[in-house]
């Protein structure tokens, strides 16, 4: 059990005994020292259940973790290529002849994967008819 609660239960006991005293009479010196003495525990003891009572996080956005998160990785150092002189704009290249397609090849069948024998499926005899359900009447009273 919390210690909040059983503060405040002591608290409302304190209370009460402070209305005994208070419902006993307050004439008397000692009634009223009592009902005095009663109140004000009352009052600490449900002071201290309140400042005990367990606190309500509000909904926060999880906490970064204590591990420094890693540099990105830096991308790899760029060689530079020279720049390749341009073919000379005068010089023509000769075309080149199309290839002649190749020989059809004849397809070759595929080879059938070996039959499994199936068992043979017992077929049970099946009644003509469906039986009739015939529905119950409602009790009348």
């Amino acid at each position: 059990m919390r210690l909040d609660y059983s503060l405040y239960i002591v608290a409302l006991i304190c209370f009460v005994i402070a209305g005994a005293f208070l419902a006993i009479g307050i004439e008397q010196t000692m009634n009223q020292v009592a009902l005095g003495i009663f109140v004000i525990l009352g009052i600490l003891f449900a002071a201290g259940g309140y400042t005990l009572r367990p606190k309500v996080a509000a909904p926060t956005a999880p906490a970064p973790s204590p591990v420094e998160p890693s540099p990105p990785p830096s991308p790899p150092p760029v060689e530079e290529v020279p720049a390749a002189p341009p073919p000379p704009a005068e010089e023509k290249v000769p075309p080149i002849p199309p290839t002649p397609p190749p020989a059809e090849e004849v397809p070759t069948p595929p080879t059938p994967a070996p039959a499994l024998e199936e068992p043979a499926k017992v077929e049970e005899e099946k009644p003509a008819e469906k039986p009739v359900r015939r529905r119950r009447r409602k009790k009348t009273a």
